[in-house]
């Protein structure tokens, strides 16, 4: 085994080739690179011209925006994101293919299409868009985080959502790092390395679309298209400080992935986006939908609905507050953080009730992790042993759980049953909820955490249930910022955790580890309330974050 993890190693340090790649204009001083602080993300404006700093510093829509009116080229919106994403990678090891050449010179055709039509392509004209790796891109490989994926060469066909983005404007550039077997909340791989926090390098940047949560963290993109089946969009969003949806299933095109549970229907895996407003979520979703996607892959024909559209009061949102699963307590600036947002929007008139939880726990065991690992993950172990890499502790860590073992086809059977009985136990429950609400109807949506934890140390496998739990019920939900972990955090005085999990995460709490770290809030709603939920984030982020409504003027 030695010998073949050698052969691999040798294999995969040729593979991963991308830094080679870089400008050498672009590059960071060795001396710099040598004594890092933990906090990288005041480096790149150092080495950015206040023309990219500018750029760089707009959201999508923004730049949308400024491009179809002539205010700047496609090409030097696309530049200077290269050059950032190019610094990025430097400190937080993000990136795994680049193609910055190809990228300008699209982004130099858009701008003459515009000059000769005076139309834009699409919605998305010049914006540069980021990519989770395991997506496919014409001409690039796609190893999905595996050393034995990087034999199979470049692939010949977008992704159906990498395709809609094209055929949008959208100008590709990048591919951002995912981990080695996908299903961990860090991104770490032996081909490509780990990707840290841009906030703090001692912490991990969130999984498994921890590439596009580090990169946009440092303004490397604008706007970034990952994947999400236990809070592989929101995990990085969260851990960033970033805006992320995850949405309800077959809502978003999911073909020409690579990754080796492809065909896992149990849970069902999705497609979305990693921003840094509402405004630019809501665009990609308007993006996808607009290419009606149902007639290219089986997905549902549900169209994005507008504002007006949309049976609910958005003056006087009801919300259901969950301060904690029952399961694992958030760490305490989570807690405070949400307990303040539920003040504000109180304050701003909406209505906030408690939410009670309802069997997160035995939801994990006894239905969740059965259902992601039906073969017990032995496809994962033979994807690493046809290169003989060695499986990573973040892994691990989860494949070694006893509760992962193969189910016979009777066992998947009732383990489906169990999981469609309990989806229908709690509808009844979020119905429940009109008994304590003042308009006597079901609340809107929930608000809780997005993990126990904004972070975790390397190889730490943290509790999932914050967002796997919906991914279970296949409910809409995305991610807010919302406000700073602070020093003087604490859990009460008289606090005992109440199981060996919680007891995990209350020793994993340092107050000095993770002050300064960006915190926020997960918005949660029903299967296919998906515009729901994204207009109730939108009441909410100008709520707590004091943001009006962008105009759709130019």
């Amino acid at each position: 085994m030695a010998n073949s993890t050698a052969s691999a190693a040798a294999s995969w340090q040729t593979i991963a080739h991308r830094d080679s790649l870089i400008p050498s204009r672009w590059r960071l001083p060795a001396e710099l690179l040598a004594s890092l602080p933990t906090n990288v993300t005041g480096i790149p404006p150092q080495f950015l011209t206040a023309r990219e700093v500018e750029l760089t510093g707009l959201t999508a829509s923004e730049l949308a925006r400024k491009i179809a009116a002539r205010q700047v080229t496609a090409r030097e919106v696309t530049v200077a994101f290269c050059h950032r994403a190019a610094i990025a990678h430097q400190l937080v090891n993000c990136l795994t293919e680049i193609f910055f050449d190809s990228a300008i010179a699209r982004a130099e055709e858009l701008d003459r299409i515009l000059a000769k039509t005076g139309k834009v392509l699409g919605p998305l004209h010049g914006v540069p868009i980021s990519i989770k790796d395991h997506f496919n891109i014409e001409g690039l490989e796609t190893t999905g985080g595996y050393v034995s994926y990087a034999n199979h060469g470049p692939v010949k066909k977008d992704a159906l959502a990498v395709e809609i983005l094209r055929n949008a404007g959208a100008v590709l550039y990048v591919k951002t790092n995912n981990p080695q077997c996908m299903m961990v909340l860090e991104t770490v791989s032996n081909i490509y390395g780990r990707t840290l926090n841009p906030r703090n390098t001692t912490l991990g940047a969130g999984g498994s679309s921890g590439g596009e949560g580090a990169l946009l963290a440092l303004r490397g993109s604008p706007l970034g298209l990952g994947s999400d089946v236990g809070g592989s969009i929101r995990v990085p969003a969260a851990f960033n400080g970033l805006y992320g949806f995850k949405p309800s299933g077959r809502r978003v095109p999911t073909s020409g992935w690579e990754c080796e549970n492809m065909g896992q229907e149990s849970i069902i895996a999705v497609s979305g986006p990693l921003g840094r407003s509402i405004e630019d979520l809501n665009l990609f979703f308007q993006v996808t939908s607009d290419a009606k996607p149902w007639l290219y892959e089986p997905l549902l024909e549900v169209p994005w609905k507008t504002d007006e559209q949309l049976n609910f009061n958005p003056r006087r949102l009801t919300i259901g507050l969950m301060l904690w699963d029952e399961v694992v307590m958030p760490h305490p600036y989570l807690t405070r953080i949400l307990k303040a947002v539920a003040a504000k929007l109180q304050a701003a008139g909406h209505e906030v009730a408690n939410f009670k939880p309802y069997d997160h726990g035995r939801a994990w065991s006894d239905i969740l992790l059965p259902l992601y690992f039906t073969d017990g993950g032995e496809n994962i172990r033979k994807t690493l042993q046809a290169s003989g890499e060695p499986m990573l502790p973040s892994a691990k860590h989860l494949m070694d759980d006893p509760i992962v073992k193969p189910l016979e086809i009777h066992e998947l059977w009732k383990h489906h049953v169990a999981r469609d009985n309990y989806r229908t136990e709690y509808l009844e429950h979020w119905n429940s909820t009109a008994r304590t609400t003042t308009s006597g109807k079901p609340i809107d949506v929930i608000i809780c955490a997005p993990s126990c934890v904004q972070g975790t140390p390397h190889d730490v496998r943290p509790w999932w249930g914050y967002c796997s739990q919906w991914n279970l019920l296949d409910y809409p939900c995305g991610i807010i910022p919302a406000g700073t972990a602070e020093a003087d955090d604490q859990y009460p005085d008289n606090y005992k955790p109440v199981n060996a999990l919680d007891e995990g995460n209350f020793r994993l709490y340092d107050s000095n580890l993770y002050a300064g770290m960006p915190v926020t809030i997960q918005v949660v709603g029903r299967t296919l309330q998906d515009e729901k939920v994204m207009k109730a984030m939108e009441i909410i982020d100008q709520v707590i974050n004091r943001k009006e409504k962008p105009s759709s003027r130019l």
